[in-house]
């Protein structure tokens, strides 16, 4: 389980479009078993998965289904965690792009930072203050967090904050704290997703509808305003459990991000100084994460929804505009 853990698998049932391992640690019972299992069982590599003596940590997920939709998380620790002399030994030259939580926070920085002497690119999951959250944020690439991260460093406003405030606060946040970030996305729940590049302000064009292609009434259609791209959430979808929606968001998102750079290039194109990004390929790139969180919350769980490439239709026709750019 956990966030990363999550997010690998969404991107593994994606797998015709990229590869993924993750670097995390279990423990030698039955927990940490069925934990390794389950990552195989969605096409992640494990083999950087450090086993340690003692018990595994896990979760158990209360969710309802009133009105709100409320879920109570009953946490376990384990007793063991992903260790430095571990992650040091993981050759990450073997890797085109990465992407970091901070469950871990010694091994993410140590290997973030081989990321940043080796050019490679990483994106970051953002859920709040955490021990090694600054350091790692110093050198991303891509930024992803949610509306409440932002209040927690700015202050909370009492009133809803509109989309030029978000957009405003958004680019305050990732400019101090991601100087070197060339994309942040910020998931905000009932009201989608927001994208804003840091070195270019979209403020030009504004209300522009930049992706229709003739879909149903249901698919989000993505717009640029206020200086940033956005995509609204998935009309109609049946809320069963929220529980990694924004996990399962980033790994669409991340996926579509670089089977495209991937594409154009392959790992010289990645490993270079910006990313080879329009309005389009962003749009697709929401609108991907947005389709594989709206399968997920549509089940029970973190991942019994996450979807498999075959069996979207959806997908394969976004994935596959998305390639044709």
């Amino acid at each position: 389980g956990g966030n990363a853990a999550n997010t690998a698998c969404a991107i593994g049932r994606l797998n015709t479009y990229a590869e993924v391992a993750i670097a995390s640690s279990a423990g030698n019972d039955a927990n940490g078993d069925t934990i390794i299992k389950g990552l195989q069982k969605d096409d992640v590599d494990v083999r950087y998965v450090e086993r340690f003596e003692g018990t595994s940590p896990f979760t158990y997920v209360i969710s309802t289904n009133d009105a709100d939709n409320s879920r109570t998380c009953i946490h376990q620790r384990g007793n063991g965690c992903l260790t430095v002399n571990f992650a040091d030994k993981i050759p990450i030259d073997e890797f085109s792009a990465m992407h970091f939580d901070t469950r871990y926070p010694d091994a993410a920085v140590l290997l973030s930072r081989k990321c940043t002497e080796r050019n490679i690119p990483y994106s970051l999951d953002v859920e709040r203050p955490r021990e090694g959250l600054v350091d790692l944020m110093s050198n991303a690439t891509i930024v992803l967090c949610n509306s409440m991260y932002c209040d927690t460093i700015l202050g909370q406003s009492e009133t809803q904050k509109t989309d030029a405030e978000l957009v405003t606060r958004l680019r305050k946040v990732i400019a101090d704290q991601a100087p070197r970030a060339e994309l942040a996305v910020m998931t905000l729940g009932a009201r989608g997703s927001c994208l804003i590049r840091m070195a270019q302000d979209l403020q030009s064009g504004d209300d522009l509808v930049i992706l229709t292609d003739g879909d149903s009434e249901t698919t989000p259609t993505v717009t640029k305003r206020h200086g940033a791209i956005w995509c609204p959430v998935w009309r109609g979808c049946n809320i069963i459990d929220t529980t990694g929606a924004g996990d399962a968001f980033q790994g669409g998102f991340i996926s579509a991000i670089w089977a495209y750079v991937a594409s154009k290039g392959g790992t010289k194109v990645i490993k270079s100084t910006h990313l080879p990004m329009n309005d389009r390929v962003l749009a697709h790139s929401l609108r991907i994460g947005t389709r594989v969180a709206t399968r997920k919350i549509e089940a029970p769980g973190a991942r019994c929804g996450l979807p498999y490439i075959g069996d979207d239709i959806f997908l394969q026709s976004e994935f596959n505009a998305l390639l044709e750019l």
